[in-house]
């Protein structure tokens, strides 16, 4: 029996699932059949392991607490090796003894050096046994999860809390047509405070701004130093905090561009590391690199990435362009709305005019604009979707704004509180 292993587990037993603020998740979406390894992904911080105490709890409600067990590898007791995973059925079932079905829950497990060989083999041999993981890294994600486990694996990835969560968390339960209601100066409040502040759940739950602030740099140095530093074994920290920074103050994002700004600095760079690094952040879910949309792959490589970020929060406290730009933090704040609904994302790019996103599979175009009070900003963001709307073909477009609402040339007008509490239903675009 491995000791360490069998404390941890005694530990889960006695004090169980916290207490918690469940979130949105469909937890008919987790089947019994057909039998899949259930994997969380997202960025360090994000709630996956409450998440997972979320389903836990649901569980618990049909089967034997006996039966399920929790165990977060970033426990320093457990030995980060192959040997920790092997030992851990057999240390359960000598403690507590052999149960009819066993539904482990792993959490932070890619930090063990070959963890999906050890989950293959179990998935395969052992029908009596669920696995569910979790991990700050995209290498449990449906895009890169490892070969071994493909066909094996359901994938769900986990964001910072949505708007309808945040309000939740917040205790506020929007009125059934809060546009004519009292109580939507609140609302507004709430939406600037979602957009300042972010989304991570600990944030939100505090309430003096200073904290919430030393959190959130505290996030970030964290995840730089763990998921970033440490698991890639980058050699100058220094390095790539200054480069980025720069992502954090540039909308664009070039190679050759960030190349010669970082030698300007004093950073004796090459392409090839600053591209290493670009997808070290966005493997941990950290930053996000968006291409323009075209058919052409060359012209995909050759014109800038937009950048965006997985909380708005980094965008508030780290950069120094963006802290009083509430229109970049809406447009975050869109592109993170979108991930977590499902959705492919470029941007469009033609002769004097851009789109912020092009949802290519739904045919949609969506334009951030905060204020468009003045007529001719709203003719030029409006005259940007008519021609995109034309270059492709399509019908669909939206202008999502701060609060105005209404219909132009068949293009939807839409607040931005409106458009981040649509999704409440399970409704579509």
């Amino acid at each position: 029996m491995n000791e360490n292993i069998a404390r941890v587990l005694v530990e889960w037993q006695e004090n169980w699932t916290p207490e918690l603020i469940e979130r949105d998740f469909d937890l008919s979406l987790v089947p019994e059949k057909p039998r899949k390894v259930i994997t969380f992904a997202g960025c360090r911080r994000t709630g996956k392991t409450y998440l997972m105490f979320q389903l836990i709890n649901e569980l618990s409600r049909r089967i034997p607490k006996e039966e399920i067990f929790y165990i977060n590898f970033e426990d320093e007791r457990l030995e980060k090796k192959i040997e920790t995973l092997t030992e851990l059925i057999p240390t359960i079932e000598e403690l507590f003894g052999k149960k009819e079905r066993l539904y482990l829950f792993l959490d932070e497990v890619q930090n063990v050096p070959g963890w999906d060989s050890w989950v293959r083999r179990i998935h395969d041999s052992r029908e009596d046994v669920r696995l569910f993981l979790s991990g700050s890294s995209s290498k449990l994600s449906s895009r890169e999860i490892p070969t071994s486990l493909r066909g094996r694996a359901l994938t769900f990835e986990v964001f910072p809390l949505s708007f309808p969560e945040f309000l939740r968390f917040k205790n506020f339960e929007v009125p059934e047509r809060v546009e004519f209601s009292g109580r939507k100066a609140e609302l507004l409040n709430l939406l600037r405070e979602y957009l300042t502040y972010g989304g991570f759940p600990e944030v939100v739950l505090v309430e003096d701004k200073r904290i919430k602030a030393m959190i959130i740099r505290d996030y970030f140095n964290t995840i730089i130093a763990l998921d970033v530093v440490e698991r890639y074994k980058v050699r100058n920290p220094e390095e790539l905090r200054a480069f980025i920074r720069l992502l954090l103050n540039s909308e664009y994002f070039s190679l050759s561009r960030a190349e010669r700004t970082m030698r300007s600095l004093g950073y004796s760079v090459s392409k090839a590391t600053l591209a290493n690094y670009l997808r070290y952040l966005e493997e941990c879910y950290f930053a996000f690199p968006v291409e323009v949309f075209s058919p052409k792959v060359k012209l995909r490589i050759q014109h800038p990435k937009k950048i965006y970020f997985v909380d708005t929060a980094f965008l508030t406290f780290l950069s120094v362009k963006f802290s009083e730009d509430i229109g970049r933090l809406m447009e975050n704040a869109v592109f993170i709305e979108l991930l977590r609904r499902g959705r492919d994302v470029n941007y469009a790019l033609g002769e004097n005019w851009e789109v912020d996103f092009v949802l290519p599979e739904e045919e949609t175009l969506i334009q951030v604009s905060y204020d468009v009070s003045r007529p001719e900003t709203m003719e030029r963001e409006l005259r940007a979707l008519r021609k995109a709307k034309r270059f492709f073909g399509w019908e669909n477009a939206k202008l999502i704004t701060w609060d105005v609402e209404k219909k132009v040339d068949g293009i939807e007008v839409v607040p931005l509180w409106r458009f981040l509490l649509d999704h409440r239903d399970g409704r579509s675009l």
